[in-house]
């Protein structure tokens, strides 16, 4: 077991402790009155005041009900019309790799970019501040116009250059390619990646290759401060008051705990674990379990473990890659997507049916929810083979088993989709799309036939409560805000102006279940957040207009005014 990997562990294991309920007296500590008070709950209740005793809510209705509770010490906050939520919960995030391209990386992102002559002006200005021969690296996003091969070689014969789509994809300059040893005898990348490579036969792009490039790292100091200013700017500051979390377990998870001695953690945050194969050696299996998978199991961790500020949530498993080029798919990809296209890809997967299997049923017996990154529609039926196979071995009523991206491409292929549909119904297994990545696609793109990209409603109709979250590692940092997430699935366009199949736009208030009670359900939280009922933790937030009235095209309109944490003001928007 690697020192890092049980030093994480232990600093997790001795840090956390449970915290009492305090009772709850007659005044409130605060009280919130005078708008619409959205809360989520069961009933689709709409109240008007909400009273709050320490950081408990202690009773909801409306405001002559409430005023009741008033004291001499009570704050009021007067909402004035305005709309008061439950404290929105990211369901999907990578907190550190979002301030490392902050950060660490030169934003390259069209828009605001122009084109890749801008680009390359960008990058230009930054090799200017550097000294000689140091690498550039530039975070992109999805399906942007990049400089090509040829221009990055000619504008930087002296410095290795590495530009990244997204984690999965990234353009390399000559002098990238040798020093990461990615010449024309470099060995093909196992599993699920893929390389492109110039006339040469040097590797040019690179497509979940597994590769690790020389990016600068935090020291544990900047760690923590760049996360509490990532967490501060891009979460709580947008109305998020719960973080579902996958990052490096000791620079990222070390700077939770320290923040949250120090009284200075922005948000809760669920930490979960990425699990991926330890070697890329096809001929020795045997090495090909995850080390960190076993060496959680072995500590006694599980999903619970904690309390309401930082708590261990899921084990997540990486299969298979992206759409349009290593996403495990049954037909090969279509002709007219922007990526690496070949008559007969079908994508990959990182581990084999058994290898998955073994993974799955070994983190389910330990008591672990699972969610797996499957993409592909093949990929989606392993991991559903798998989860039976567990649930077969050691039944757990209870596993809220979660296919993460699900919903980014719904294949039509009518018996396997009913097929498995049926299959994630018998196991309760939850879909987690993220919505705001309809927001890249173009005309061209919803050309491709047989496929439908986020189909929110019919997941719905059929009986699933889908989650949402930002997922983002620097590709699209401002899909960490909830409005921007909830307006994409119900306006259904993108950065190009065009409608993705809008006949899958779901209500207001669906919208609002993805990023609070129905996320709160998918990490195991409904019992103290993601609606505004009493004894629930006061994790609010106060919209400047009342999203359930405000027509779709004017979501762009409003936005996060207060975010309340624990019955405290934590954000105030100046």
């Amino acid at each position: 077991m690697r020192k890092s990997t049980i030093a994480a562990i232990s600093l997790l294991a001795s840090a956390f402790t449970l915290r009492a309920q305090p009772a709850s007296p007659e005044i409130a500590d605060l009280v919130i009155r005078g708008g619409k008070v959205i809360t989520v709950d069961p009933n689709d209740r709409i109240a008007s005041a909400v009273a709050v005793v320490g950081d408990r809510i202690a009773a909801v209705g409306s405001t002559a009900d409430v005023n009741a509770w008033i004291g001499p010490n009570t704050k009021v906050i007067e909402l004035n019309g305005r709309a008061l939520l439950p404290g929105f919960i990211d369901a999907h995030s990578h907190v550190l790799g979002l301030a490392e391209s902050e950060h660490l990386k030169v934003p390259i992102q069209v828009p605001p970019r122009k084109d890749a002559a801008d680009i390359l002006a960008t990058l230009e200005k930054k090799q200017a501040e550097l000294p000689p021969g140091a690498w550039l690296f530039g975070q992109g996003t999805y399906y942007q116009p990049m400089p090509s091969r040829e221009q990055l070689d000619a504008a930087f014969p002296n410095n290795p250059v590495v530009l990244w789509w997204s984690d999965h994809d990234q353009i390399m300059n000559h002098k990238a390619s040798l020093a990461l040893g990615l010449g024309k005898d470099a060995t093909p990348p196992s599993s699920r990646g893929q390389y492109e490579r110039t006339a040469s036969g040097e590797v040019k792009i690179a497509h979940d290759a597994g590769l690790t490039y020389p990016v600068p790292r935090f020291t544990q100091d900047q760690a923590r401060e760049a996360l509490r200013e990532t967490l501060t700017d891009f979460y709580l500051k947008k109305g998020v008051t719960t973080v579902t979390d996958m990052s490096d377990p000791v620079l990222a998870y070390r700077a939770y705990q320290e923040l949250r001695d120090e009284g200075k953690l922005p948000v809760r945050l669920t930490l979960n674990y990425i699990i991926r194969p330890d070697t890329t050696d096809e001929s020795d299996k045997s090495k090909r379990a995850s080390r960190l998978l076993h060496s959680l199991i072995a500590s006694g961790l599980r999903s619970g473990f904690g309390d309401e500020w930082i708590r261990i949530g899921a084990i997540k498993i990486l299969l298979d890659g992206v759409w349009g080029t290593t996403a495990a798919t049954y037909k090969p990809f279509w002709k007219g997507s922007k990526t690496n296209w070949s008559p007969d890809n079908v994508g990959g997967t990182s581990f084999t049916q058994d290898e998955l299997n073994r993974a799955i049923l070994d983190a389910h017996r330990a008591g672990w929810q699972i969610m797996v990154h499957a993409l592909g529609d093949r990929a989606q039926d392993m991991v559903l083979t798998a989860f039976e196979a567990a649930q077969k071995a050691a039944p757990r009523a209870d596993a809220r088993l979660r296919i993460e991206h699900v919903g980014h491409a719904w294949v039509d292929d009518p018996q396997r989709l009913a097929e498995r549909v049926a299959r994630m119904k018998q196991d309760g297994v939850i879909p987690s799309p993220q919505v705001s990545m309809l927001w890249r696609y173009s005309a061209a793109d919803l050309q491709e036939p047989g496929v439908k990209f986020f189909p929110l409603k019919s997941m719905i109709d059929l009986g699933f409560h889908p989650p949402n979250g930002a997922d983002t590692l620097g590709t699209q940092n401002f899909a960490t805000d909830p409005l921007f997430a909830l307006a994409r699935a119900v306006r259904r366009d993108t950065k190009y102006g065009v409608l993705v199949h809008p006949e899958e736009a779901i209500s207001t208030m669906d919208a609002i279940r993805m990023f609070t009670s129905w996320a709160a359900y998918a990490g195991f939280l409904e019992s103290s957040r993601g609606s505004i009922e009493a004894g629930k933790l006061a994790d609010l937030v106060v919209l400047s207009a009342d999203p359930l009235t405000t027509p779709p095209a004017n979501f762009g309109d409003f936005s996060v005014d207060t975010t309340i944490l624990g019955g405290k003001v934590a954000y105030q928007k100046r």
